[in-house]
C-alpha cells in the first residue's frame, strides 16, 4: 500500500509540473473483513462522500485532458489488497479513455511498478458539445478483495465540464 501511496504522489507531481490539466484519485474504500456480495456490495463500500450520496450517484467532475486513477483501499485492515480489475463504460458517450501503466525500462529491461496493477488510469478525451453544459456517463468499475474469490461491481458517474 506505500509503495502504491508513493506512485500517486509521484504522478500527481508529474501532473502539476507538466500541464495544466488535473489528476483525480477516485478511492474506493473497502470494508475487507465484511461479508461482501455483489447484492450487499454497496453496504460495505463507498468514495469517501458526504452522507446521503449512493455509489451509484457519486460523480467524478472532469474536463478534457484531465487524468483519472482509481486505486481500491481497505478500510479495515492494511495488508487486505482491493485491486481495481476493470472500468467498462456503460454508455457510448465513452468521456475517458484507459491507458495502462508502461513499465519502466532499467538496464533495457521492462519492469513493473510495484502497485500499479492494483490502480487503473484513463484520461479523459471528450468533453460537452457546443451546445452543453456538460456531459454525463455511468461506468462500471470492477475490482476484488484480496482473501475472496468473487469479482464485484459498482456503477458510478464521471461528468465532462467545459474548459475555461
Amino acid at each position: 500500500m506505500k509503495t502504491t501511496n508513493q506512485i500517486l504522489i509521484l504522478l500527481a507531481v508529474i501532473s502539476f509540473i507538466g500541464c495544466k490539466n488535473q489528476l483525480h484519485v477516485v478511492t474506493l474504500y473497502v470494508d475487507t473483513t465484511a461479508n461482501i456480495t455483489n447484492e450487499n456490495v454497496n453496504d460495505h463500500v463507498h468514495f469517501g462522500q458526504p452522507t446521503g450520496i449512493t455509489n451509484k450517484d457519486y460523480t467524478t467532475l472532469v474536463r478534457k485532458g484531465d487524468l483519472i486513477i482509481w486505486r481500491g483501499q481497505s478500510t479495515r485492515n492494511p495488508d487486505h489488497i482491493v485491486k481495481i480489475t476493470s472500468i467498462e463504460h456503460k454508455e457510448d458517450k465513452e468521456i475517458f479513455e484507459l491507458k495502462p501503466f508502461k513499465p519502466i525500462k532499467v538496464n533495457g529491461d521492462p519492469v513493473n511498478i510495484k502497485g500499479s496493477d492494483e490502480l487503473v488510469r484513463g484520461k479523459v478525451t471528450l468533453g460537452p458539445g457546443k451546445g452543453e453544459a456538460y456531459i454525463k456517463e455511468e461506468y462500471i468499475l470492477r475490482f476484488t478483495v484480496s482473501g475472496k474469490g468473487e469479482i464485484f461491481k459498482i456503477d458510478p458517474e464521471v461528468q465532462g465540464h467545459k474548459k475555461k
